[in-house]
C-alpha cells in the first residue's frame, strides 16, 4: 500500500504523497526496478524552480535492503541515510516494498522487548570484561530472565550493556551485580510497581504513626 514515484514526475505530486504518508522520502521505480530514492529537499527545490513541470529525478540517494537481510541491516541504512523509508529489493533490483520509520520502530520494540513489562538495568565495563553468560546466570539466580540485551559505547572507552530484565523489581539482582564488583550506571523500574511500593510505604507511615 506504500507508494512509489516514477522516473519523471510532478514534484508537487511527489510532496503531496510525502506529506499525506508523514514521509520525507519516496522511492523512484522504473517498469518495476528500483532506481534510487527522491527526497522532501530535492522536491521542494524542484518545486520552486520550474512549478508543476515534470522533473527528472537526478543525484538520488541509493540507500536499499535485500528482501533477505535482517532487520538490523535495515536500521544501518536508515541511520546511513537518514532515510523515513528504506525500499526493499531483490538480488535484480526489482523492487518489492518498503519499510517506514514507523515499522522499523514498532520492529525494534518488539526485538527489545520494550513492550513486555519488566526492569532496565544498565552495566558499564570494559570490553574485555564483558561476558553475557555471566551477566546471565546473576539474572536468573534471581528468578528472572533476560528479555533483551545490547552492547553500545560507553564513556572513556568502556561499553554500556543495557538489560531487559523480565522481573519489573531489579532490587535483588542490582545487589548480586554490586557482589560482583558490577559497575551499576542506571537501572528503571515498572512504573506500576514504583506505584505500589509508594503506597505500600504511605500506609507503613501512616500505621507507624498511631
Amino acid at each position: 500500500m506504500f507508494p512509489c514515484l516514477g522516473a519523471s514526475e510532478d514534484p508537487s505530486h511527489a510532496l503531496q504523497l510525502m506529506d499525506e504518508f508523514h514521509v520525507a522520502h519516496l522511492p523512484i521505480v522504473e517498469n518495476g526496478k528500483y532506481v534510487g530514492i527522491a527526497s522532501e529537499t530535492a522536491m521542494l527545490s524542484a518545486t520552486d524552480v520550474i512549478s508543476s513541470e515534470s522533473f527528472s529525478y537526478g543525484n538520488l540517494i541509493q540507500g536499499r535492503v535485500l528482501a533477505n537481510e535482517h532487520i538490523l541491516d535495515v536500521l544501518r541504512v536508515a541511520s546511513e541515510f537518514h532515510l523515513t523509508v528504506v525500499p526493499v529489493v531483490d538480488a535484480e533490483s526489482n523492487y518489492i516494498g518498503a519499510i517506514t520509520l514507523e515499522d522499523l520502530v514498532e520492529k525494534l520494540s518488539q526485538m527489545q522487548g520494550a513492550t513486555r513489562k519488566g526492569g532496565i538495568i544498565v552495566l558499564e565495563m570494559n570490553e574485555i570484561d564483558y561476558s553475557l553468560q555471566q551477566i546471565a546466570r546473576i539474572v536468573e539466580e534471581n528468578d528472572a530472565k533476560i528479555l533483551s540485551t545490547s552492547v553500545s559505547p560507553g564513556d572513556d572507552g568502556k561499553i554500556e550493556v543495557n538489560l531487559k530484565i523480565s522481573e519489573p523489581d531489579v532490587n535483588a539482582i542490582l545487589q548480586s551485580f554490586g557482589r560482583f564488583g558490577f559497575d551499576i550506571k542506571a537501572s528503571y523500574q515498572e512504573p506500576e510497581y514504583t506505584e505500589d511500593m509508594k503506597k505500600r510505604y504511605e500506609e507503613l507511615m501512616r500505621y507507624l504513626n498511631i
